[in-house]
């Protein structure tokens, strides 16, 4: 079976373009400084895979309790649950950046724990 490009991905999963620009917005949060219309308007220029990369993104920070979720769980495995300004500062990180911080971390207990146990 040969490999789908893209845009046969997201008609299989979504639909439309326009489905998929949907869930993105929805799951990832737009600019301060930007309306959520101008967001949309912004990723309706996005290239197909690059949406697909992201919607990604913010189902799996969805299932690991979004930007607030990871914040908590990145201050736990640093040992800094109680360090608010460490905390401030992880939660003006992108969600993207924030998620692959913690999936670091979650490696890096995992090989220590089994380096521990074994």
């Amino acid at each position: 079976m040969p490999k789908l490009s893209p845009l046969q991905k997201v008609k299989k999963e979504y639909g439309s373009k326009d489905a998929l620009v949907a869930k993105v917005a929805e799951l990832l949060p737009a600019d301060a400084d930007e309306e959520k219309d101008e967001f949309v308007a912004r990723l309706k220029t996005v290239a197909n895979a690059k949406l697909l990369r992201l919607a990604a993104i913010g189902d799996e920070a969805a299932k690991l309790g979004g930007a607030e979720g990871l914040v908590e769980k990145i201050a736990d495995l640093k040992n800094l649950a109680k360090d608010d300004d460490f905390k401030a500062s992880l939660k003006g990180l992108p969600l993207p950046k924030l998620l692959d911080q913690y999936k670091s971390l979650a490696r890096a207990a995992k090989r220590a724990a089994a380096k521990k146990a074994g």
